[in-house]
């Protein structure tokens, strides 16, 4: 990989142009610097959208009452409403890290935050829900593309894979500021002004970064006469949506012939997707680099870590305001320990990484993560348990915040730097996907348990309806028969951590 200043001198411009009239043989990668060669302010402005985008995702609920209330949605418009975002992000992350990779991942993050700005902009001023769902479902794509993109990017603008790691604990410190913080702005933002103030806040971080970025990120082009497969394009992201999807529906409760129905033609759209990918001469995504050592490895530990986090953080709500009564906003700051134990972890591991093995680390994430799942299999169901639940949440945080970094690095580091883009896309995928999977299975294990420690009607329905329909003796049994089923949510954690600890640690092999 060359880097081409933009000082070159006239023989430098020649043998440029001269690589640029004989475009036969193979595609080459062409990076040209920006103006400013500052890692550290790259990496500040790649954060930036990673901090809006997290705060989208999670501000929607706060304004959804008064949106409601103004747009008088339908039950699935509110539906759509709330669940377009994901959608689109984890469906069309794989197609927009590829596009990355063949437009230039500098291009497609000026582009997308125009895009994203744009979306914000109408939103704010939406006056019916379909267009809040369609512009829902545009900043969606945009944060698809711009995620993938900005990883890629930390690979090429940090070579060596410590400072890499460093500057991926760094990126994530931001997304998770802005998940913790998107409530607490939310609030401020509509105790002031109306509902659509809460998308404004994408308009100047968008326009900042479109503004800046030429400026301030090296570009990073592979294969540029390559086209895209528009047939792979739209199977992968119908097979991912339908996926989603039926994980949704069966969150849902909706009804089983039509979640299994959904499920079914989104596997097999993927099996199709994937016997096209290896045909192709440019596939959408390159399996090949499942067959690098340990990348396969490192996004099963990524998709099960996803599913279990996923899977419990709906508990922990439940627990604290449904069986110890607390109200929504104390409930919020139990919780902010572990936010600040994720933060710290994930520039404390790079920091470890510097002074010791690295696998050491992320071993020791994964060990943290499981004893942290300890405490929700052995709650009580007395005002201690809160306690155990705020322990058991720092430790399972603190963990994964330490190891992500270095799964992402482990996926990145291994793709050629032409692939970078759908390499980091894969890894985002499999958080999606682990998310909704636990949601869903967690829940169902949950869900049974629940039930088989009552009896009478109210064991017919779920843990929600016997909190809110239950009152004296019946309501303590209902909470018993809640924490039964969060026991075992707990066990089938540390279970799956310690399958998780013996799939990392078995020796990196080429894998198919």
């Amino acid at each position: 990989m060359h880097m081409v200043p933009r000082t070159m001198s006239k023989t430098g411009r020649l043998i440029r142009r001269m690589g640029e009239d004989h475009p036969r043989g193979p595609p080459m990668m062409t990076i040209t610097t920006a103006r400013s060669r500052s890692p550290r302010l790259a990496l500040a402005l790649l954060a930036l959208p990673s901090l809006l985008i997290a705060i989208d995702i999670s501000v929607l609920g706060v304004a959804l009452p008064r949106m409601s209330a103004d747009l008088r949605p339908s039950p699935a418009e509110l539906l759509w409403m709330n669940d377009i975002y994901g959608f689109m992000v984890g469906g069309t992350m794989v197609t927009m890290g590829a596009v990355g990779d063949r437009i230039g991942r500098r291009r497609l993050i000026v582009i997308c935050a125009a895009v994203f700005a744009l979306a914000s902009a109408v939103a704010a001023f939406s006056t019916a829900p379909w267009m809040i769902i369609v512009t829902r479902a545009v900043m969606g794509l945009a944060g698809a593309a711009i995620m993938p993109a900005s990883m890629a990017l930390l690979g090429q603008i940090f070579p060596d894979p410590k400072a890499r790691v460093s500057a991926m604990g760094a990126y994530m410190t931001c997304f998770l500021l802005g998940m913790a913080a998107a409530p607490l702005i939310g609030g401020v933002m509509l105790q002031y002004w109306w509902w659509g103030s809460v998308f404004l806040l994408g308009v100047p971080v968008m326009v900042l970064t479109l503004l800046a970025a030429p400026r301030l990120l090296p570009e990073s082009q592979a294969q540029p006469d390559t086209r895209l497969d528009l047939r792979s394009a739209a199977l992968c992201l119908v097979s991912i949506l339908s996926l989603v999807a039926a994980l949704k529906w069966a969150v849902n409760g909706t009804e089983l012939w039509k979640v299994v129905g959904l499920g079914v033609v989104g596997l097999a759209l993927g099996i199709v997707f994937v016997r096209r990918q290896q045909t192709l001469e440019h596939p959408l995504v390159d399996l090949s680099l499942l067959r690098q050592p340990g990348v396969t490895r490192a996004l099963w530990v990524l998709f099960l870590t996803a599913l279990l986090m996923g899977g419990t953080s709906i508990f922990i709500a439940f627990y604290l305001q449904s069986v110890h009564g607390l109200e929504p906003l104390t409930a919020a700051l139990c919780l902010i320990p572990s936010t600040i134990a994720m933060i710290a972890a994930s520039n404390l591991g790079p920091w470890l990484g510097h002074r010791m093995e690295p696998k050491r680390v992320v071993v020791g994430g994964l060990a943290m993560m499981a004893i942290g799942f300890v405490p929700f299999a052995l709650l009580p169901v007395g005002e201690s348990g809160i306690g155990w639940a705020i322990c058991g949440a720092v430790l399972t945080t603190a963990g994964i915040g330490a190891a992500f970094p270095f799964l992402m690095n482990d996926i990145i580091s291994h793709a050629p730097q032409e692939r970078a883009g759908s390499a980091a896309s894969l890894a985002q995928t499999a958080n999606e996907i682990g998310i909704a999977t636990g949601l869903v299975i967690l829940g169902s294990l949950a869900t049974v348990v629940y039930r088989a420690q009552l009896s009478g009607g109210s064991a017919n329905g779920s843990w929600v309806d016997g909190f809110e329909q239950t009152s004296g003796v019946l309501l303590e049994q209902v909470k018993h028969a809640f924490v039964s089923g969060y026991h075992a949510v707990g066990i089938a954690a540390v279970v799956t951590m310690a399958i998780v600890l013996v799939l990392y640690l078995i020796p990196a092999r080429r894998t198919t």
